[in-house]
């Protein structure tokens, strides 16, 4: 530092009991978030704590010393978070401190209209620099509307504070004491993914594409999800927070930062929270960008980008689509932190996909997460307004615009299997849905998810999987955009209708004796069936019954042949040993299909049929 600089700076230091001195009692008093937390000041605080009455300390997130929460300081300093931590959890239970919900984008303005504006702030920068700026480092979040609040701002000078880049400045002209510190940035530690975090990661990353813009917070499923995004070009990031599993996609060119509308070409953040390795990550990093959550967690800013997913996590979801996540019952457990924020912004981003995800049970398997009605004092975070995607291990429940009961029967059919029946049994009660709906049958378990697939056909890209249960709707509208002659051949009648019951039947295969497979146009998040090939297998002849329907539109396209070959590997993996169908004189594209395929075709004068049958070559 120059001189008058050196000057300015040593004129401010001051060790931290007497920079405190200067708090008064009846003060509110910020302290610096999460990693960025001032343990010295905090410390000194307690030393002078019994000495000062109803002094409220705001934070957002509590890491690191909660000394300030022994009961000696009742009536001295109260803590008030905006998002509750594992550190504090049980002292806002207790009552010893407070938690207030509010929406992340919406507190830096809190702070600023004075309704929850601070007299005083305590946080943890990093050195000046030759022209006097220090860094807020880690975390910049709610704290620049905090310190620009304050009349008196004390801050820690650490040297192990990275200097990061954005709108992390602070010169030294804003700070009234420095108090010099050196010691370890707080670090969090992430736990490996097990094999249910791993099975959500898995089903999120299938809702992102090349170019998608990503908002992944803290814990074992974003970083789950992470480790299956490695086969994808061009991504973006614009999030309040990251940790350190985000570091191998930027260092491996797939986040690249340049489709996005909002600061192309920087990862956008607000906070981060992690290891050492991370914070030397963002250290002069110039390809992170440091902003307030006023800015980052914006819905209006987050839509300006375009196919933004967004993934959040949930403690309930109920099956109407509401969604619990700050509070198990009566008891606060986190917050609504940036839900909400993400979720709008992704709804209204062009392609973009917000995504709650939640394990299917709590307590070791024995509570459902998704439940008939949540828990008596649970609060609603995200409306079924708001809603999207649901995402269990057990695969993704898309909500948005469906009926509730559609909205049950897809959200039963990623529930965990030992609480599928209960749960489908109160909406029956409920008259949710129709009385001898059947989805909880379905063998989820089995479900082929390698047949899922995007594949173009004719130059029209299709999404091909198994049906579902809840393709029920779907599959009742291809039957209504048919010819009378598709009708006809397909069901060797004239048929006016396809009833919810029979729909039902034909949606709801085991996988394994019973199967169909569909290809589905895809417009947005809106699915069109234009093909569906089915079997059912003879279990006396270990022969099974094929049936094909390919909509007018998309025929010669290849479409009879693919769906039959796939069904037919399938179907060799559960022991089937050969297809047969029969074939009305008058379908001359399925008689065709099967002369070109070489097989053989048996006319029966007394049933004015073509009998067809494949057997199948050992493997």
């Amino acid at each position: 530092m120059e001189s008058e600089l050196q000057a300015r700076y040593g004129g401010k230091v001051v060790g931290a009991d007497e920079a405190v001195q200067q708090i008064q009692s009846g003060w509110r008093v910020f302290v610096g978030s999460g990693c960025a937390a001032p343990q010295q000041l905090l410390a000194a605080l307690c030393r002078r704590g019994e000495r000062l009455n109803d002094v409220e300390l705001i934070q957002l997130l509590t890491y690191g010393s909660t000394q300030h929460l022994d009961d000696r300081f009742v009536g001295h300093l109260r803590h008030n978070s905006f998002f509750i931590s594992d550190d504090i959890r049980q002292a806002v239970c207790d009552g010893r401190a407070d938690y207030t919900p509010i929406f992340l984008s919406e507190i830096p303005e809190l702070i600023r209209h004075g309704q929850r504006g601070n007299q005083a702030m305590l946080l943890q920068l990093s050195p000046p620099d030759k022209h006097g700026y220090c860094s807020m480092g880690v975390s910049v979040d709610v704290q620049r509307a905090a310190l620009d609040r304050a009349k008196l701002v004390i801050a820690e000078i650490n040297p192990r504070m990275p200097r990061t880049c954005g709108a992390t400045d602070v010169h030294l002209s804003q700070i009234d004491f420095l108090v010099e510190a050196d010691y370890p940035i707080i670090e969090l530690n992430v736990p490996e993914p097990d094999e249910v975090a791993l099975q959500i990661g898995y089903h999120i990353s299938r809702l992102v594409e090349n170019g998608s813009c990503l908002q992944m917070g803290i814990g074992t499923i974003p970083g789950s999800v992470l480790q299956f995004l490695t086969d994808k070009r061009n991504l973006g990031v614009h999030t309040e927070m990251f940790s350190d599993a985000l570091m191998p996609l930027i260092e491996n060119g797939n986040i690249t930062n340049r489709a996005k509308s909002v600061l192309p070409g920087k990862t956008v953040t607000s906070f981060v929270s992690g290891s050492r390795k991370l914070y030397d990550f963002v250290d002069q990093n110039l390809g992170v960008a440091f902003h307030p959550s006023d800015f980052v967690n914006d819905p209006r800013v987050i839509a300006q980008n375009d196919r933004v997913v967004a993934v959040n996590s949930a403690l309930q979801v109920d099956l109407t689509g509401q969604v619990c996540a700050d509070s198990l019952g009566y008891r606060f457990y986190s917050g609504i932190g940036g839900q909400v924020d993400f979720i709008r912004g992704a709804a209204m981003s062009r392609g973009g996909k917000p995504v709650v995800a939640l394990r299917s049970t709590a307590c070791e398997g024995q509570v459902s997460r998704i439940v008939h009605r949540l828990d008596d004092g649970a609060g609603v975070v995200t409306s079924r307004g708001d809603v999207h995607y649901v995402v269990t291990e057990y695969g993704l429940a898309y909500l948005h615009g469906k009926t509730i009961r559609e909205r049950a029967l897809a959200l039963i059919s990623i529930a965990h299997p030992d609480f599928r029946h209960e749960l489908l049994e109160f909406v029956k009660q409920k008259h949710y849905v129709y009385e001898d709906e059947q989805v909880w049958q379905q063998d989820l378990d089995h479900y082929p998810k390698d047949l899922e697939e995007f594949r173009v056909f004719g130059g029209k890209r299709l999404l091909v999987r198994p049906l579902k249960a809840t393709d029920e709707r779907t599959l009742q509208e291809f039957f209504y955009s048919h010819s009378e002659e598709t009708i006809y051949n397909r069901y060797f009648m004239s048929k006016q209708q396809l009833a919810h019951r029979e729909a039902a039947k034909l949606c709801c295969v085991d996988y394994q004796g019973r199967m169909a497979l569909a290809a589905f146009e895809v417009e947005e998040n809106a699915e069109r069936i234009v093909a569906v090939a089915r079997y059912a297998a003879n279990p006396r002849t270990s022969i099974a019954e094929t049936a094909v329907v390919v909509h007018e539109e998309y025929r010669r396209l290849g479409l009879c042949r693919y769906l039959l070959g796939q069904l037919q590997r399938h179907a060799q993996g559960q022991g089937i040993e050969g297809f047969s169908s029969e074939i009305l004189p008058s379908n001359e594209p399925m008689l065709s299909y099967h002369r070109k395929q070489g097989n053989s075709l048996v006319y029966s004068a007394e049933s004015d049929t073509f009998a067809a049958q494949v057997r199948f070559a050992k493997k």
